[in-house]
């Protein structure tokens, strides 16, 4: 009889103690382990006294103790009284365990928003940096113009050059602070513009000599090329230009680029290009520029010409948007130019094509005719070679 009262009790007290364990078992919180030292010890000291009293819910004697078989006897006596009190505690002990779980839930909640809210912050943080950099280097640029201007100011009476970009005019030429002004609020920024030219380069690798820049500018192309190690100079008219180019650590040279061109040894050069160029020039300077590159080129030697396209209507709105713009130069009449001054292998490239958004929709042929004078390439370029005999 004593022993099945026993078995009866240590049963119970299993029951209990496997009930909270299925209520509350061990886990890890969602936001993983506690790295934080502070609220791990608070885990810690709420999780200590609820397994000591997993311990204690039901009533034990243990063996060898004092008076342990009349204590023993009690218990068994009791053993009616104190059953529903080791069901309060489990159930108690059940509760505190969920919420000690769902804390700690929270908890790891709260530390993945924490670590999202900082790769945020930190993302922001970059953003708002390169836009600063960015803003920087422009308000540097302008800086630059306005110090040209009040230097240009200061010089009175000394006329104006009376040249543009790269070639003489008869006519009194806009001031170069002005015009770099210009080039900065119409031309496109320097990354813009260097991403357009970048497919210039296969055709100057490899060549038998230095590669100039005629009319330079902010130097974007020389960038290009100093990137693939390629051998370059450039010339420029406009002081502004060639001292932000000069900054920025490439040759310049602030000179006329048919003057320059003729003064050069011949065959001393690999390539000769000019973007943007031809169109600041009477029809004589164009020619006289060919020629002049001609001579200064080495056998083999690659000549690029990019200019407005003429054949398109669209494009037209950008040539008389700049003031320093002589005539347009259609396709043909520089290929026959370059020609007659003794190049060969001259070639048109049709460059800088509008996006479908602003181009009509081809439903017939002649939506396509109509899109090729309305809304062509903006830009062509010339490409042609020295004789291979020199």
């Amino acid at each position: 009889m004593k022993e099945a009262e026993e078995d009866a009790v240590a049963a119970l007290a299993e029951q209990i103690r496997a009930a909270v364990a299925a209520a509350a078992p061990e886990r890890a919180p969602r936001g993983g382990p506690v790295t934080d030292p502070v609220l791990a010890e608070r885990s810690e000291n709420v999780r200590r006294p609820l397994g000591k009293a997993g311990e204690h819910l039901t009533p034990s004697i243990p063996e060898g103790a004092a008076l342990s078989g009349p204590k023993k006897l009690a218990v068994r006596l009791l053993r009616f009284l104190w059953r529903e009190q080791a069901s309060f505690n489990a159930l108690s002990l059940e509760a505190q365990a969920a919420l000690l779980a769902a804390v700690e839930d929270e908890r790891g909640d709260l530390a993945a928003w924490r670590r999202e809210e900082e790769r945020e912050r930190n993302a922001a943080r970059q953003r708002l940096e390169e836009a600063l950099s960015a803003r920087e280097a422009a308000w540097a640029r302008r800086a630059a113009i306005q110090d040209g201007r009040l230097s240009a100011l200061e010089e009175r009476g000394v006329p104006p050059s009376g040249e543009t970009a790269a070639g003489p005019r008869e006519e009194p030429a806009i001031p170069p602070g002005v015009y770099s002004l210009f080039e900065e609020r119409f031309r496109g920024a320097p990354e813009a513009v260097a991403a357009g030219q970048r497919s210039y380069l296969p055709s100057l690798r490899g060549l038998p000599g230095p590669v100039c820049d005629v009319g330079c500018g902010r130097g974007e192309f020389l960038a290009l090329l100093a990137e693939e190690r390629i051998p370059a100079m450039g010339v420029d008219t406009n002081p502004l230009s060639v001292a932000h180019a000069r900054e920025r650590g490439f040759e310049v040279e602030e000179a006329d680029g048919v003057a320059w061109l003729s003064r050069r040894a011949p065959a001393s050069l690999g390539g000769v290009v000019a973007f943007q160029v031809v169109e600041h020039w009477p029809a004589g300077t164009t020619f006289a520029f060919l020629r002049a590159a001609r001579r200064a080129l080495a056998p083999n030697g690659v000549l690029i010409a990019e200019t407005i396209n003429t054949d398109s209507l669209s494009a037209l709105k950008a040539f008389f948007l700049d003031p320093t713009h002589v005539r347009p130069v259609p396709a043909e009449a520089l290929r026959f130019l370059a020609e007659a001054a003794g190049f060969t292998e001259a070639r048109i490239e049709y460059r800088a094509p509008l996006p479908a958004a602003e181009r009509l929709e081809e439903r017939s042929e002649n939506d396509a005719r109509l899109n090729r004078l309305l809304f062509g390439p903006q830009d062509y370029a010339l490409v042609a070679r020295a004789p291979a005999g020199g």
